[in-house]
This record gives structure tokens, C-alpha cells and sequence, in this order.
């Protein structure tokens, strides 16, 4: 049987295993989206009344359009709500134009979150601050508690508008979108959270877990590297505003920091799915609706894989088990035996440098017995 033939293949010289290498393309986007930027304050708006969300002229492109593989649809099927939500987002910035109250309703139907165009105009309109030197943390702490409260968990959810005292600072927790922009690349990502001083103050302290694609390149590059435009809602707030708004910059196709085109996540406990992805996720090697299938087909412990899905840490190093479909990923053609036996070189080669590392790292026993 196939466990077997990995036995022997562990300790066999023999074997030569072959892996394809997958290529991407892309095309140049045939629209952007209109920021808000006249509603913006002095925070890092320069003299034009530019914001510093826009694009600079000499950075590369970052901002071409997921290209969706066609076998995503036959993955994913079109019989989940939730799993049909992320199809037609991915379609909509493929096909562009503008984005309506009625595709935003259709995607968040799963949620039960809808709204009209005059509420999504209202929402778009947000005035909004934006803050730059994030690596300057009192200073942007100091301007997020003046702006949003304290980061309290335990808040009051903001049930009327905006009372500008230190009590309703304090104990208000105010709801919102976030953008975080890639200076030098001009690669964006948006958020959205119901208690933006909370959620905040994890990224500008690091303490978020490391997924997806902007927190390692916020811990690789620093915040310095970063800008922070915040649209907080104060007094046109109705339940669900924060969702359905990041939903509309999520169909922008230059959020390439963000992995997954669908607000509020709905491929997390709600899907049966699980997927195995390279590091950044730009790769789908296999699939299954059962976990024992990664067990059994992959030969990995079912310990392990639990902790690494759990923890969003990397199974020997290379891999990514998640519930997330990630649309824009390559979806790989391999076998499951190939697959299985790529996996089982890729662990005798990371048990042999775990081995060489921790006999570096040992140190010298002294004879003291001359």
C-alpha cells in the first residue's frame, strides 16, 4: 500500500521527483476606484489635497486583477452561499465597472447585510484621517485614543453619535474601515472591525498573528514603511456599515495585500473545506471537504495538522493548511502520490536540517576527567 512504498521511499536514493513550476499573468486594470480624499485632514494629506493612498507614479504594478483559475468553480460548486459569495467577488473585479449597492448585497447575502445606493454613497463619503511615521508608536497611539478611544474590548457599541468628551472617547467603541498602504510599492490592504481602537492597536504593536500577506510584511518591512488611513464612523452608523464598506474596496482590484475578497470572512467556521497552499498562498496543492484526507492521503499526523491549522504556522516550513478559498490561487495538477511523495522528500529533507541545526547548536561536553 502507499504507506509502504513511503517507507521505502524514505530510506531509497533512487526516486526522482519532477515538480512543474507555475507561472502567473495578468492584465493591467481597466479601472480604479475614487478615493475620498478632500474629506481627509491635515493628518498626512500633502498640499494638493492628496492622499497618501495614492498610488506614487514611479512604483511597479501591484494592482493587476486576481486571475481566477476555472477549477475554482468546480472546487468550490455554486451550491453554498458562502462559498458562492467569493466567486462573484472575484468575478466583479475581473469584469470592473462600478460597484453598485446591488453586487455589494449579492456577495454579503450570506451575512444578511444589505443596503441601498444613497447608504453606500453616505458610507464611501466618510471623512477620514490618515497617519504616517506609524513607527513613531506614542504619537500614533496618542492620535488613535484622541480619535477612537481607548482600546478596550469591552466597549460600549456606539448606539448614537459620537459624544466628544473623554467619557464617550473612553467607553464608546466606534466601528470602522482601515487602509494600510505599502509606501514604496503602493500596495494596499482595507479592514474593517467594530472596534477600530482595539483592532488597531494590535497592528501597531505586532501582537496580530502572522497570516496572509500584510503582518509579515508589516514585521519584515516595519511600520515605518507604512501609512494608515482610518475611516471611523461617528454619526452615519448603522449595523453592518463596516462590512459593506470594506466589501467595496475589497472589489478594487489594488488591495493586493489582501488574500481573501470577501468581508467578514466567510470561509472560516461556516466551511466544511480545508485547503494546503504554499507559503503566500499563490498555490493550491490539495483540497478536501474531510480532514482525515490530509491523514491518510498525505500521511501527516493528525496532531500536527490540527496545531498548524490552528496556530496559521507552516507545516515544514513550505505549507499552509487553511479554511480559507483563496480564488486568486493556482490551483496545482498533481495526484494525490505525487503529492504524497513530494511531501515525504520534503520531510526527510526538513527532519535532516532540523537534525544538522540542533547539532550546531549543541554545545561541547568538557572532560573533566582529563
Amino acid at each position: 500500500g502507499l504507506n509502504v512504498f513511503l517507507t521505502y521511499l524514505r530510506y531509497s536514493t533512487s526516486f526522482q521527483l519532477t515538480v512543474n513550476k507555475c507561472y502567473f499573468s495578468s492584465n493591467k486594470p481597466k479601472y480604479m476606484f475614487k478615493n475620498n480624499s478632500e474629506k481627509d485632514n491635515n493628518y498626512g494629506e500633502d498640499n494638493n489635497g492628496k492622499d497618501n493612498n495614492s498610488k506614487k507614479k514611479g512604483s511597479p504594478e501591484n494592482n493587476d486583477k486576481p486571475k481566477l483559475d476555472n477549477r475554482w468553480k468546480e472546487i468550490l460548486g455554486r451550491t453554498g452561499p458562502n462559498k458562492h459569495a467569493h466567486v462573484i467577488a472575484v468575478e466583479q473585479i475581473n469584469r470592473g465597472g462600478i460597484v453598485t449597492a446591488e453586487k455589494i448585497n449579492e456577495i454579503l447575502a450570506y451575512c444578511n447585510i444589505k443596503i441601498t445606493e444613497q447608504e453606500l454613497k453616505s458610507l464611501i463619503d466618510t471623512a477620514s484621517f490618515t497617519l504616517t511615521n506609524l513607527d513613531q508608536k506614542s504619537i500614533t497611539k496618542d492620535v488613535l485614543k484622541d480619535k477612537l478611544g481607548l482600546p478596550n474590548p469591552c466597549g460600549i457599541p456606539l448606539r448614537e453619535p459620537w459624544r466628544d468628551s473623554p467619557q464617550g472617547n473612553s467607553k464608546q467603541r466606534i466601528p470602522g474601515i482601515y487602509i494600510f498602504t505599502h509606501t514604496t510599492t503602493g500596495r494596499k490592504y482595507v479592514g474593517s472591525s467594530s472596534q477600530l481602537a482595539f483592532r488597531l492597536n494590535g497592528y501597531i504593536n505586532l501582537s496580530h498573528r502572522k497570516s496572509g500577506l500584510l503582518i509579515p510584511l508589516l514585521h519584515k518591512e516595519g511600520l515605518k514603511n507604512f501609512s494608515l488611513q482610518v475611516f471611523p464612523f461617528y454619526h452615519n452608523y448603522i449595523k453592518g456599515s463596516e462590512i459593506a464598506l470594506e466589501q467595496y474596496y475589497l472589489l478594487d482590484s489594488s488591495f493586493t495585500l489582501n488574500t481573501i475578497r470577501v468581508a467578514n470572512n466567510p470561509s472560516g467556521s461556516n466551511s466544511k473545506s480545508l485547503y494546503m497552499y504554499n507559503r503566500d498562498m499563490s498555490i493550491l496543492y490539495f483540497f478536501s471537504t474531510k480532514q482525515v484526507d490530509f491523514i491518510r492521503k498525505l500521511n501527516v499526523h493528525h496532531i500536527t495538522f490540527s496545531k498548524h491549522l490552528k496556530k496559521g504556522t507552516f507545516y515544514l516550513d513550505k505549507y499552509l493548511f487553511s479554511s480559507e478559498p483563496v480564488l486568486t490561487a493556482k490551483v496545482k495538477d498533481m495526484s494525490d502520490l505525487d503529492l504524497a511523495l513530494m511531501l515525504e522528500k520534503d520531510r526527510v529533507k526538513y527532519n535532516k536540517n532540523k537534525s544538522l541545526n540542533s547539532l550546531s547548536s549543541a554545545k561541547p561536553k568538557i572532560n573533566m576527567c582529563g
